[in-house]
């Protein structure tokens, strides 16, 4: 049986859960390697002590495996009454992101203890195995390459949508895989709008040029942003300070102190210089096989930092009706401090 499969059991053993049903498209990929969307017809995980069945429509062809046993059904049966009766216990765990549809009807028909057991995958999830720490490390290596490449595009009288269909088809070119989320890329006075949806604004003279992009390496997403200069005093102001945040932020990183610490650091420092309130986000994610994850970097979170964990830091800081700044890094949480995934770098880079 897989290592997270184990480490899955031992938890379900420690909170005294009979059962645990997994049913979302990224833990089936994490646990037991499916990737199949399903839509409307169920999908689902069972793991007990009598063993891990995987309930799949035979519309979809499953991967045979040795960690569990498929159990096809057709559209004319019942897919929850097939699970119930696989059921051993009445404590049981769903992963909590199951379809009301689906969760209702199993409890209607099999009376127990219904527990979300999300956060218990997300602590497994979190910690990145050496195999899942060298897949991220080469989708940053990936989207490092393509932002150097975007570069030479960003010329006076381009529109956002031409840097952003640029982007696509340079990520297609070097990664042969679809990006990990749709690239930002905001000009001048947009950049003040983080998730910003790129458009046919033209690049003028004076504009900052924001890119939030993120590619992947089999299954593993990676996350960065750049903000590119001309001559604009403000705009350079605010990108010193930002880029100092995220350096302090960084170094600040290490396996026993809590997330909402990192997020302290350069919430402060921006702060400091009177800009805290146009610092509007946390200052960042996890991420994995999905670009945002558990668990957050926030002033709320005081989840524990320990090695293995990779997220983001991305201070920012955008000022409405002239323009914004964020740099955002992936880092992994090392022994004693963070390695950051990026290389692309962060020095003031004038177009």
């Amino acid at each position: 049986m897989s290592q997270a499969l184990n480490t899955l059991k031992k938890q379900m053993s420690e909170k005294e859960l009979s059962d645990l049903i997994i049913t979302d498209y990224y833990n089936l990929k994490y646990f037991v390697d499916i990737d199949i969307q399903s839509g409307e017809r169920m999908i689902a995980l069972l793991v007990n002590d009598n063993g891990n069945y995987l309930f799949v429509n035979e519309l979809f062809t499953a991967k045979e495996n040795a960690d569990y046993t498929i159990v096809y059904y057709n559209d004319t049966q019942n897919p929850i009454e097939l699970l119930a009766q696989r059921l051993t216990g009445k404590h049981i765990g769903v992963d909590g992101k199951w379809s009301a549809a689906f969760l209702l009807r199993l409890m209607n028909c099999y009376p127990a203890d219904y527990t979300d057991c999300g956060e218990i995958i997300a602590k497994i999830r979190y910690i990145k195995t050496a195999d899942e720490q060298e897949k991220m490390r080469q989708a940053s290596k990936d989207n490092d390459e393509v932002m150097s490449r975007i570069i030479p595009y960003l010329q006076i009288g381009i529109t956002e949508k031409q840097v952003y269909n640029t982007l696509l088809e340079l990520f297609e070119e070097i990664t042969h895989e679809p990006v990990s989320f749709e690239p930002i890329v905001a000009f001048g006075k947009n950049a003040a709008d983080p998730h910003h949806i790129s458009d046919n604004t033209v690049l003028k003279e004076g504009d900052a040029v924001l890119i939030d992009m993120g590619s992947h390496y089999q299954g593993y997403c990676s996350d960065m942003t750049r903000t590119f200069l001309q001559k604009n005093a403000k705009i350079e102001e605010i990108y010193e300070i930002v880029k100092q945040a995220n350096i302090l932020a960084e170094q600040a990183i290490q396996p026993g102190k809590k997330l909402k610490e990192i997020d302290k650091v350069a919430r402060d420092y921006i702060s400091s210089f009177g800009y805290g309130q146009y610092f509007t986000h946390r200052l960042g994610h996890g991420i994995g096989l999905e670009v945002h994850e558990p668990y957050d970097v926030s002033q709320a979170n005081d989840i524990i930092i320990v090695e293995g964990m990779c997220f983001s830091i991305e201070p920012g800081i955008y000022l409405p009706n002239i323009g914004g700044v964020r740099i955002e890094d992936l880092v992994l949480v090392g022994k004693d401090k963070a390695i950051v995934l990026n290389n692309f770098s962060k020095e003031k880079q004038y177009i």
